[in-house]
């Protein structure tokens, strides 16, 4: 079974919806339960726990993997399945950061911006979300020893083809349509910061503050492209520029994208029904 650690503004929407389209009912986008949500922060370090994997078995009868912002390869999911396979997808973390800025503040003057890069909880992310604190070396000692794969979203089409053959499952389908693109987003906020003058992001003293807050994500993210994902790409079985070549080709002929209604069928009218009514 797969576990993908979803981390925000890495292109794992779009991930998210390979596997669905791949894996149909067999791909859980699995939630911590309810009744556990509310001391969650905004860095979402409520772990999905092995009690909460086995309840999800229990309604996903045929489950390949699971996804979602709040599983971690530090919460103890092999206690259910021993077998569990730990991959993720990382950002450069300047611009991940500045993505995740424009998506979530809600004004975006040069004040505000300060305010959000003075909140602690935005800082060194991508390390967070693997470690579970803000540690480059613990992040990179469980990319090592628990993580087995690692794509980047700089090389996107590269890395999704790796997790194909890194997944090792037949029915995975690596052709897809971009989801979740900021660009593509009509809430009053994005009206908002279209119309805002963000020039002063390119100063010299906000990329320094900006280096400066992701300092541990920097070394997270300059470890699995040293390391992790040169490796991956070493390892690749076939043409891998040719592949990518004919995966650009096949995406734009991609009509089907949709997840298959039993997905949908299982996840909104079994699966979230369980989650509030304490089932799963």
């Amino acid at each position: 079974m797969y576990a993908f650690v979803h981390i925000e503004k890495t292109a794992g929407r779009t991930v998210r919806a390979v596997l669905l389209r791949s894996f149909g009912a067999g791909h859980c986008e699995i939630r911590t339960p309810y009744a556990r949500r509310e001391p969650e922060l905004d860095d979402r370090r409520v772990c999905v726990t092995a009690a909460d994997l086995h309840k999800v078995r229990r309604i996903y009868r045929g489950l390949r993997g699971i996804a979602g912002h709040n599983v971690k390869p530090y919460s103890g999911l092999e206690r259910e399945c021993p077998g569990i396979s730990y991959f993720t997808w990382l950002r450069d973390p300047l611009k991940r950061y500045l993505s995740h800025f424009k998506n979530r503040s809600r004004a975006y003057g040069h004040e505000d911006f300060q305010r959000w890069a003075s909140a602690s909880w935005t800082h060194d992310w991508q390390t967070k979300m693997i470690a579970g604190e803000a540690s480059a070396q613990k992040a990179i000692d469980l990319l090592a020893a628990r993580v087995g794969f690692v794509g980047l979203t700089e090389t996107f089409d590269e890395s999704l083809l790796q997790l194909g053959q890194w997944l090792g499952e037949p029915g995975f389908r690596p052709e897809y349509q971009p989801v979740n693109q900021l660009a593509g987003k009509q809430r009053a906020r994005d009206a908002a910061r279209e119309q805002a003058d963000l020039a002063y992001l390119d100063l010299p003293e906000v990329r320094e503050r900006l280096r400066a807050i992701n300092a541990q994500d920097q070394q997270l993210y300059d470890f699995a492209v040293r390391e992790v994902c040169a490796r991956q790409r070493r390892e690749y079985r076939g043409d891998l520029e040719g592949d990518v070549a004919r995966l650009r080709e096949r995406n734009e002929q991609v009509t089907d994208w949709d997840e298959s209604l039993s997905s949908r069928l299982l996840r909104n009218w079994v699966y979230k029904p369980a989650l509030i009514l304490r089932l799963a």
